[in-house]
């Protein structure tokens, strides 16, 4: 096979080595008339390596594109796949599909069971809307890859991911499945693109056809699973994967997949079910046991988590994790001491870090603020570029501390180095915000708009501070409702609308998206505001029992205070 390279300007135009003496001694030292030349150049042979050159030298250049469309035009001489192969990368390169389409063509043409070279003009083909191309290279495809199977599945990859073109997937590979009804891979690959694309009544009867071919495939009985958790029958999925024979660990295997289709589709309690099924079925699977751990964290199942964390942490899989997460569900029982004798045991992998600072907060939350502070400026010398993350959680503590002229000097020193980081600014502008410098404390929210304007916490932040800071409750509301797009549910958003809301005098509105808030979060800030509502809307019944229920959980809360003493003295 040739070798596609940078040739020289002879071989461009057809010459081979030359005797400069017997030239030198010739009566007649002219050159070749440009016509020879261009005679020369126009040889199939001399005009694809010129094409080539070209190509390579637009490379050198930085001229993607123009390498693109040299390399394409030398396939008119050769249909090499090597070439057609190189073509195809360096169109791609420079975004250029359709020349890329053109040389693929040439490429799986030339090397019919190349799997790359029919992946790579499928894929093309697809995204160039061509649906001729895709009906004629996908059984290409197909007959490339190691089984049917294997095909059909990397057909039903590629034709996925382009949301503005399920028709034309849909009709490609439903012909493929018309041709070959009795066999269960076209009828899976059909089943697995409709429900992708949320055709679910195509994708049942598909799968319905690949399970009847094939009944002992556990793919095709997964996928009818997961059609039935779409459908809102989580029961028949439950009991179609509880029927799937194999082993224990392929038992569990699927109640793992049928407990993360159920978490996707919302169905939370029923997820952790197949969870736990899955970890009694095989107690040893590390990855369930995992897996159920994060769940039950996620929905607040204390208990069950921290027995899987525990676990795991003897048996030395997933240790450090483990020992991280175990860290997270003492700090939620407010078990601070066991929470930093966990996060101690993190030693390696992703979360040290995560680890370290949290012991930090801890160290604070203990009363340790010097401690708290000595332990981050460890963290920021081992790791120096977190360093501004660092000094945000260091500002922070200081701020909650009562001590934002501190944070301030924090704050500013660190911006010194990151002038435009978001954390940093971000923090910043809470501490100007204590200190009641409130226009220097819109400058950095509005620095951080600049950047990310759609940034939620920025946004939730200036919002509230308006609402407090001004009596401009409509820009504040505006800037609220837009970080709310972010996360419809999140409690500290859902404050900060509430109280703009009862800021203009809208009681009813402000009570309902408080008591969301309050649903989810304990924070005494959201139980003070809810209060408030409550009392200006004539129930002071209500109103002492939320504000008392705070009390016992935060006792010496600011805010909670100075709200109960403001209405009831």
């Amino acid at each position: 096979m040739r070798a596609w390279a940078v040739v020289g300007l002879a071989s461009v135009l057809g010459f081979g080595a030359f005797d400069t003496s017997a030239v030198a001694a010739a009566d007649d030292t002219r050159t070749a008339p440009v016509s020879d030349i261009d005679q020369l150049a126009r040889a199939p042979e001399a005009a694809l390596d010129y094409q080539v050159m070209v190509g390579e030298l637009s490379l050198l250049n930085g001229d993607t594109p123009g390498a693109a469309k040299a390399y394409v035009k030398a396939l008119s001489y050769s249909q090499d796949p090597a070439l057609a192969q190189r073509a195809t990368q360096i169109a791609l390169a420079a975004n250029r599909q359709d020349l890329a389409y053109r040389a693929a063509r040439v490429w799986a043409r030339a090397a019919s069971k190349d799997r790359r070279a029919q992946q790579a003009v499928v894929r093309l083909a697809f995204v160039n809307r061509d649906p001729q191309g895709v009906g004629t290279f996908a059984p290409q495809l197909i007959a490339s890859a190691d089984s049917p199977r294997d095909g059909y599945q990397a057909l039903a990859r590629i034709l996925s991911d382009q949301p503005d073109q399920a028709n034309m997937a849909l009709d490609a590979m439903s012909r493929l499945a018309a041709a070959h009804p009795k066999q269960a891979a076209p009828q899976y690959a059909l089943g697995r693109l409709a429900l992708n694309y949320n055709h679910i009544d195509t994708a049942a009867s598909a799968a319905d056809k690949a399970v009847a071919d094939a009944p002992d495939w556990p793919e095709a009985s997964l996928l009818r699973a997961a059609i039935e958790v779409r459908q809102g029958k989580p029961e028949a999925a439950a009991k179609r994967v509880a029927a799937l024979k194999g082993s224990g660990r392929q038992r569990a295997e699927y109640h793992v997949a049928l407990g993360r289709m159920l978490l996707q589709a919302g169905n939370d309690s029923k997820g952790l079910a197949a969870f736990k099924q899955a970890v009694a079925i095989d107690g040893d699977f590390t990855a369930a046991r995992y897996g159920l751990g994060l769940v039950a964290l996620s929905q607040g199942d204390l208990d069950t988590a921290a027995t899987q964390f525990e676990q795991l942490y003897k048996s030395g899989a997933h240790s450090d994790d483990a020992a991280f997460y175990r860290g997270v569900v003492a700090e939620r029982r407010q078990h601070d001491a066991k929470a930093i004798d966990w996060y101690r045991k993190v030693s390696d992998g992703d979360h040290r870090f995560a680890a370290r600072v949290r012991i930090a907060q801890l160290t604070y939350k203990q009363g340790n603020l010097d401690g708290a502070r000595d332990q981050l400026h460890q963290l920021a010398d081992a790791y120096p570029d977190r360093s501004a993350k660092l000094h945000a959680v260091e500002g922070g503590l200081l701020v909650d501390a009562g001590q934002p002229k501190k944070a301030l000097a924090v704050y500013d020193a660190a911006l010194k180095n990151a002038p435009d980081d978001t954390d940093l600014l971000y923090a910043r502008s809470l501490a100007y915000a204590k200190l009641g410098r409130v226009d220097a404390a819109e400058a950095d929210l509005k620095h951080v708009l600049s950047q990310d304007a759609d940034n939620p916490e920025a946004l939730n932040a200036l919002g509230y501070m308006l609402t407090n800071h001004s009596t401009d409750y409509a820009r504040a509301e505006r800037y609220i409702r837009k970080s709310l797009q972010a996360d419809p549910d999140d409690p500290a958003v859902l404050d900060s609308l509430g109280w703009v809301e009862y800021k203009r005098g809208h009681l009813a509105s402000a009570r309902k998206h408080l008591e969301k808030a309050y649903q989810g979060s304990t924070d005494p800030e959201i139980a003070a505001h809810l209060g408030e509502v409550r009392w200006q809307q004539g129930d002071h019944d209500a109103a002492r029992r939320i504000w008392h229920k705070a009390q016992a959980k935060h006792p010496h809360d600011k805010v909670l205070k100075q709200t109960i003493k403001r209405l009831t003295s």
